[in-house]
């Protein structure tokens, strides 16, 4: 089983629930992105709704399950994937820290969670 039933994990829910809800937020955002390229790059249009729609499973079990490492993995690996993908748009100034600050953000949580439940 890959949940982690811990008392912390029920009583403190915040990290999972932020963590959730910046993921389910970026999903309008790579959305509206995606009907921008609709007429004229339908590959990226493609690959713009499917990370957007990989954030939502992931989001609903951190919300429901906070102690869930199988989402807590999930998300880990997705901010990684995330900023890798972000920094090859080689985005400047202050574009670079808008489409790096939900992976970073999930990322710092999720150490958090993790530090907190292991270290």
């Amino acid at each position: 089983m890959t949940t982690v039933d811990h008392a912390g994990a029920r009583r403190r829910p915040w990290t999972a629930r932020i963590a959730a809800a910046a993921g389910v937020a970026g999903i309008p955002v790579h959305l509206a992105l995606a009907g921008e390229h609709a007429g004229h790059a339908p590959a990226v249009l493609a690959g713009l709704a499917v990370l957007a729609l990989v954030c939502l499973p992931c989001g609903v079990k951190l919300w429901r399950r906070p102690g869930d490492r199988a989402a807590w993995l999930s998300l880990l690996a997705l901010s990684g994937l995330m900023m890798l993908l972000h920094l090859g748009m080689r985005p400047e100034g202050a574009m670079l820290a808008v489409v790096l600050a939900v992976p970073a953000l999930q990322a710092v949580l999720g150490a958090v969670a993790f530090f907190h439940r292991y270290g």
